[in-house]
């Protein structure tokens, strides 16, 4: 299915390409990545993955690598960003404010992903009630399974953050795991490969087995992470979009970049996604009362 769309595509970019005079061609373009694991490995990758991505689509690519998630949103609001790489959770931010307009998302094991609550497995923790005067870890308050799915699933046990001994935003899923093997909070909240927590941040981050990790929850299934374009780019240079889409797609299809690119564009493909896929997101938000301005 994949392929017919691509093939799709390169149909529709090819035959609109012949009337496309260089002045409807931007002289260059950004693209923006969040910060969810390692930076220094994301910001490799992504200088990486803009030279390469220039050479195909013959237009200058800059990579910007944001400090965090409300950076992104506003740097595509502000128009210093074209195209970027979101959480499920930042895009629904990011449509509303910045008019985010999903191209993709990534698929790693499925077409979701999960959200956990991990804690060492020498812990005395075993049930939600003995979480009550600890210390827990999020990435961010716009990270999906960072924040968004557990904090609702804590409000569901009638948890409150008042009965945490302390609240932190370690900023990305990496440095959350360093915290909690360091012993400087007792559990985190980061993201799960599959729905029986066999791997996860805790497996792809941390230094210790993963005999030594103890998984608390596990969510039901969250939206991929999304790539996305600014609207008013899209309406202004469609050729120039969807010459992106099939560019990062003929990319990621080759076997030598499946591992190369593998924190930015995922580790199984790449797939079309629509807003209306993230409306789980939306539930969750609103469940939250949560207010997108």
């Amino acid at each position: 299915m994949l392929q017919v769309y691509r093939n799709l595509v390169l149909v529709f970019v090819l035959s609109i390409s012949l009337w496309v005079t260089a002045a409807e061609r931007p002289e260059e373009i950004t693209i923006g990545v969040i910060p969810g694991g390692n930076p220094a490995q994301i910001k490799q990758q992504g200088v990486a993955l803009a030279q390469e991505l220039q050479e195909i689509i013959k237009i200058k690519t800059n990579i910007y690598i944001s400090k965090d998630y409300n950076t992104l949103i506003e740097a595509m609001k502000e128009k210093k960003v074209d195209f970027a790489f979101l959480t499920a959770l930042s895009f629904v931010y990011a449509e509303k404010t910045a008019q985010a307009k999903v191209l993709l998302k990534k698929v790693y094991q499925e077409p979701f992903y999960y959200a956990a609550i991990v804690s060492l497995s020498n812990s005395k923790i075993e049930r939600f009630v003995d979480l009550k005067g600890k210390k827990i870890a999020y990435v961010d308050s716009k990270s999906t399974s960072g924040y968004l799915y557990p904090k609702a699933h804590l409000k569901k046990m009638n948890f409150l953050d008042s009965d945490f001994k302390q609240i932190v935003f370690s900023g990305n899923h990496s440095q959350s795991i360093k915290l909690l093997e360091e012993g400087k909070v007792d559990v985190v909240a980061v993201f799960s490969d599959d729905a029986k927590g066999n791997a996860g941040a805790w497996t792809k981050f941390g230094a210790l087995d993963k005999k030594k990790y103890k998984i608390l929850w596990i969510s039901e299934p969250v939206p991929s992470d999304p790539f996305t374009v600014r609207q008013g780019f899209y309406d202004k240079y469609p050729n120039t979009a969807h010459h992106v889409m099939v560019g990062i797609i003929d990319i990621f299809e080759k076997p030598e970049n499946k591992e190369k690119y593998i924190d930015i564009l995922g580790s199984k493909t790449l797939m079309p996604a629509t807003s209306r896929q993230y409306d789980p997101v939306r539930d969750v938000i609103k469940n939250l009362n949560i207010q997108i301005n």
